[in-house]
């Protein structure tokens, strides 16, 4: 009897270790990994995983806070390669597609208890322009504008290929910036959607065209992101398309490519809402990005010299400051 008495204890023992390994902090160089990262909203079901600009904690001095929807301990090598360029602490929580249909809780989970529990326990800017939102996919974007449009929670939002999920932010009361990677079509609407809000390029918002397999960092310029406002103002804009001449008798287009000039000298891409054409032999289709000849055009062939303010035989296109 007491050898199973035993037994069972042994067993008891190993459940209970067991258990408390499951719920554990991971230190490695650069970062630490929470397992099961406990939650009144959310149960302990997610990793949370603390990126440093730093090897260790504690910190030598205060920073800036990514939070970026979806990443963990497999981005590790992405991170220490991004925290060698700049320097802020990265929040990453291991959401998946289909958490993401929770969102007003993990909303709450992310302001009423992650951020609080970051800057109690880490060196951090807590005000609002010193934090950045930062989501990949459709369905993390939604929730990522929804915590951008809070009050007193974020500055930043960076969203890469969200989809049509850029018609859902809202700007937050404070000063926003916003940075938004993706297709032609998803950047078209982008501009469309943050020019319609009432932010500038440059000082408000920027853009970068991005592939499905991009890396969960390459949408996090944090350098645009913390720029000052004269230096992230729009100095110029240059353009090329693909071809010199379009038939205007044929069903061809030309492909137009815009880039910004920021006035600390960084290049995104630009999406003219609208585009005059004189005379009016070409329409613009933003989505597309493309140039295409309108029905019951004269004949003949316009030439096209890059679409900025060069005049080409009888074409001229201009790109006015959104």
């Amino acid at each position: 009897m007491k050898k199973i008495y035993l037994a069972l204890a042994c067993v008891f023992i190993a459940s209970l270790c067991s258990a408390q390994e499951d719920e554990r902090m991971i230190i490695n160089p650069g970062r630490e990994t929470f397992v099961h990262f406990p939650s009144a909203v959310l149960g302990n079901k997610y990793t949370m995983t603390v990126f440093l600009p730093e090897k260790s904690v504690p910190l030598s001095k205060y920073y800036p806070v990514v939070y970026l929807l979806g990443a963990g301990p497999k981005q590790a090598q992405e991170a220490q390669a991004f925290l060698e360029k700049y320097k802020a602490l990265v929040v990453g929580i291991n959401f998946e597609e289909a958490d993401y249909k929770k969102d007003n809780r993990i909303a709450e989970f992310i302001s009423r208890e992650l951020m609080p529990y970051i800057d109690t326990n880490y060196l951090t800017l807590t005000r609002p322009e010193n934090r950045v939102i930062a989501a990949r996919g459709k369905s993390a974007a939604i929730v990522a504008a929804e915590l951008f449009a809070k009050p007193n929670l974020f500055g930043g939002l960076s969203l890469a290929g969200a989809g049509d999920a850029v018609k859902n932010i809202q700007l937050p009361a404070g000063p926003a910036r916003v940075f938004v990677a993706g297709t032609q079509s998803e950047l078209a609407l982008a501009q469309q959607t943050l020019e319609a809000a009432g932010l500038s390029y440059g000082t408000g918002f920027a853009l970068a065209y991005a592939g499905r397999a991009a890396g969960w960092f390459n949408a996090l310029p944090l350098d645009y992101f913390f720029a000052p406002a004269d230096k992230a103002a729009l100095r110029r804009l240059s353009a090329k398309t693909d071809v010199s001449s379009l038939s205007l008798d044929s069903d061809e287009t030309a492909l137009l490519t815009v880039t910004a000039v920021l006035k600390n000298g960084r290049k995104f891409a630009y999406v003219p809402v609208s585009l005059r054409v004189s005379p009016p032999y070409l329409d613009w289709d933003a989505s597309r990005g493309a140039l295409s000849v309108l029905p019951g055009a004269e004949a003949g062939t316009v030439q096209i010299r890059g679409g900025v303010d060069k005049t080409a035989f009888r074409t001229k296109i201009k790109l006015k400051k959104q």
